[in-house]
């Protein structure tokens, strides 16, 4: 039997029976307690209206359109109108000033964190400066001398090659050891880890 079938068929059945018994039941709460409307189960923002009656005799809070307390006291009087007017304002003015300090204390706290920012932002750019201005002069340095070196060892070069196998062995050895400083120099300015 399909679920359609079944549903139809027992809405068939329900549709002959008497809906009176329910209704006299409802009737019989009306007529001891109005019916109020439902409280709001979440409310996103406080709102100006007030969302419940508060007895002033017992304290105890009721739905708003409430005439009884639990306690009996009539909660429809000029008294406690007044009342609930009274403490729905003095509500109202303590999340106003609540308001207005969390206002101040976010606005506090973008101002510092924008400050926080600024001399973050102030001390990179005087590390950024300070590494260029580190890195600059070893970097003319090491080309003023990789120049001179080679001007060097070329007037060594044109002096000692035609003097025989002991000058050419020593410019071979100048020659080694700056390639090899060249090679370390290389290598630790491409370290990740360079102090």
């Amino acid at each position: 039997m399909k679920f359609l079938e079944r549903f139809q068929r027992m809405e068939r059945s329900r549709q002959g029976r008497d809906p009176v018994r329910s209704a006299t039941g409802e009737q019989r709460f009306e007529a001891i307690e109005p019916r109020a409307p439902l409280p709001e189960g979440h409310r996103a923002a406080m709102s100006d209206a007030q969302p419940f009656v508060r007895c002033p005799a017992c304290g105890t809070d009721s739905a708003v359109g409430t005439r009884r307390c639990q306690c009996g006291k009539v909660l429809d009087t000029l008294e406690v109108v007044a009342f609930n007017t009274q403490l729905w304002d003095r509500r109202r003015a303590e999340h106003a000033e609540h308001e207005s300090v969390n206002r101040r204390t976010r606005e506090g706290d973008l101002e510092s964190a924008a400050e926080l920012q600024r001399e973050r932002q102030a001390l990179g750019e005087s590390i950024a400066q300070e590494i260029a201005a580190r890195e600059r002069p070893w970097q003319l340095g090491a080309s003023g001398t990789a120049t001179a070196a080679l001007v060097v060892l070329g007037f060594l070069a044109l002096v000692a090659l035609p003097r025989g196998p002991l000058a050419r062995f020593v410019v071979a050895l100048v020659l080694g050891a700056l390639a090899v400083r060249g090679v370390v120099a290389w290598v630790r300015s491409r370290s990740p880890d360079d102090p």
